[in-house]
């Protein structure tokens, strides 16, 4: 995997418990075909045979955290570690189909680029909401309507440009990462792509979705048990406010507040009727308080990243998604 007319690439891939998805998306990976890369995995304390699957592979750097620091934690941990000058961020349900992934991103990413994502599709299906993230009034677009894969494929244009990437596939100069501090350690999910992507911005870079190749999605869920929604809610709010509060400037955060807390509230009610379980409603409850438990910390954030910006106008607000005809 070494070869001094390539820049090393680190494939960083993190995992949970994932053995079932490792054994379908560890040999792809192996079987690369680009003269230079690492492939690191970092384990976040598995229990089900995930360590002692990945160690029958030589070429696979194991980072075993011992316990379950979290998505943003064990990631972070990832990248510090990557030796390449360009990083290829993968969860482990994420399937590369095409031998040639690495050469194609290195190919298209320039000095202007902040993060690439790549859509990815849920196995077994040709739409795909994964196809990076847009803003709203509410904050994200977290309800984007489902592309047929072959429409993003055949757009004219190579890029197409992002608010954020869809956190699961995210490729890009370690530098970059170096410069915004990497994903906030604030809470272990629900901060993570939203996040650190409206923070590239701000540092002058933009983020695209490369539309000539696509990835599997193997960790699909057709149902969720209520206690799913109950830890989804927890820190649900309190993630995405916490990036908002931190990133955007001083009108815009005021004058979307009302739609955010109202977007945020309604949906509790509403996925607490859906499932019958008031605790999804206080798990709501739960997560705004630690989003005040928080504020100080937030607060301080938000002066560091607003005196650094670059980009004094919120341009990510403006990006629309693309008209896929």
């Amino acid at each position: 995997m070494k070869n001094e007319k390539y820049s090393l690439i680190s494939v960083v891939m993190l995992n949970y418990n994932g053995l079932k998805y490792l054994k379908k998306t560890i040999h792809p990976i192996l079987k690369l075909d680009y003269s230079n890369y690492e492939f690191i995995i970092v384990d976040n304390g598995s229990t089900d045979g995930s360590i002692k699957y990945i160690k029958k592979f030589k070429k696979i750097r194991l980072i075993e955290n011992g316990e379950n620091l979290g998505y943003s934690q064990g990631k972070n941990i990832g990248v510090k570690n990557a030796k390449g000058e360009y990083v290829l961020l993968l969860d482990n349900d994420i399937k590369i189909i095409h031998p040639q992934t690495l050469n194609k991103l290195i190919n298209i990413y320039t000095d202007q680029v902040g993060f690439l994502q790549i859509p990815f599709l849920d196995v077994g299906k040709n739409k795909t909401s994964y196809y990076g993230l847009f803003p709203s009034l509410y904050g994200f677009n977290l309800h984007k309507k489902e592309i047929n894969i072959k429409k993003i494929i055949n757009l004219k244009e190579d890029l197409i440009k992002i608010l954020s990437p869809t956190g699961g596939v995210m490729f890009f100069n370690k530098k970059i990462w170096v410069d915004v501090g990497g994903l906030d350690e604030s809470q272990k999910f629900n901060i993570d792509d939203i996040d650190i992507g409206t923070r590239i911005y701000l540092k002058g870079y933009t983020n695209y979705l490369y539309t000539k190749d696509y990835l599997i999605h193997l960790g699909v869920t057709n149902t969720k048990n209520n206690q799913d929604y109950i830890n989804r809610f927890k820190l649900l709010f309190s993630g995405h406010f916490r990036s908002i509060v931190k990133t955007y400037g001083i009108i815009n955060l005021l004058l979307r507040f009302p739609f955010i807390i109202s977007f945020y509230f309604i949906k509790a009610i509403r996925y607490s009727f859906k499932k019958r379980s008031i605790k999804i409603f206080r798990a709501f409850l739960t997560s705004i308080g630690l989003f005040i438990k928080n504020l100080p910390d937030t607060l301080k954030q938000r002066k560091i990243i607003q005196s650094k910006r670059v980009i004094k106008d919120d341009i990510f607000l403006k990006i629309k998604p693309p008209r896929f005809d």
